[in-house]
């Protein structure tokens, strides 16, 4: 899908110039749909040009998707990378995952096999630790469990923060006891934790919440720095 406002028939241009980028983006697709028959010739692919922001058609379309990729540019600005507002406004506002594959995230055909799934909080159901692992059988890929405390523990703990985690993932291993899994409790913040672990990562994976009374999901420092700083791709699932 292709949406830009420069499509939009308001008067601004003569027809001839609108017929152009038209035309234009239409190639754009058609390049985008070859490009993805050629990886995989019996894949079912479907193009759509709209004359809409970008941001707000791709909320709209997470609606009825199972999963929406995007790619996200880091751009430089005062000193450090910035995203654009089409891929943060899709981060904080889509109802299905997004899949940000970011300037250094590894090819598909060269990505470790491995899987980081972010646990924050354990004594709840979460829909990121459940996609984590079904991304993880469907792959055949090693998923790692981390859950980061943020300070220096003692051992003890460290122990029982392990045992809480084990008890977050035993009904998930349950349905899927194919996946090989390991756990990680790390004494650094949620946001470097991951991004470490991103090193040998095809992708991270964790939640963003739902803020009552607020329509769009609350992305947090974490998810922020990972679509930064990580060095694979990176999954955001809406915990609602």
């Amino acid at each position: 899908m292709h949406a830009s406002m420069l499509l939009y028939r308001d008067g601004s241009l003569s027809e001839a110039a609108y017929e152009g980028l038209e035309e234009e983006r239409t190639r754009l697709l058609i390049e985008a749909k070859a490009y993805a028959l050629g990886l995989h010739p019996g894949l079912e692919v479907r193009t759509r040009l709209l004359a809409q922001e970008p941001g707000k058609a791709l909320v709209f379309e997470s609606e009825r998707a199972e999963l929406i990729v995007v790619g996200t540019s880091r751009l430089e600005a005062f000193g450090g990378p910035i995203l654009g507002a089409v891929a943060l406004r899709l981060m904080t506002g889509a109802r299905c995952p997004v899949l940000a594959v970011t300037d250094s995230a590894p090819d598909a055909d060269s990505a470790p096999a491995e899987i980081v799934v972010g646990v924050a909080e354990r004594g709840r159901e979460s829909r990121a630790i459940g996609w984590a692992f079904e991304e993880a059988a469907l792959r055949g890929a090693h998923l790692n469990a981390v859950h980061a405390l943020g300070g220096e523990f003692t051992g003890r703990a460290k122990a029982e923060e392990d045992v809480l985690l084990a008890e977050a993932l035993a009904g998930w291993r349950s349905k899927y006891p194919d996946v090989e899994v390991s756990r990680t409790i790390s004494e650094q913040h949620p946001a470097r934790a991951l991004v470490a672990e991103s090193d040998e990562a095809a992708l991270v994976v964790v939640g963003a919440t739902h803020r009552p009374g607020i329509t769009e999901h609350a992305l947090g420092s974490v998810g922020h720095a990972l679509l930064h700083q990580a060095l694979s791709a990176v999954v955001i699932v809406p915990e609602t």
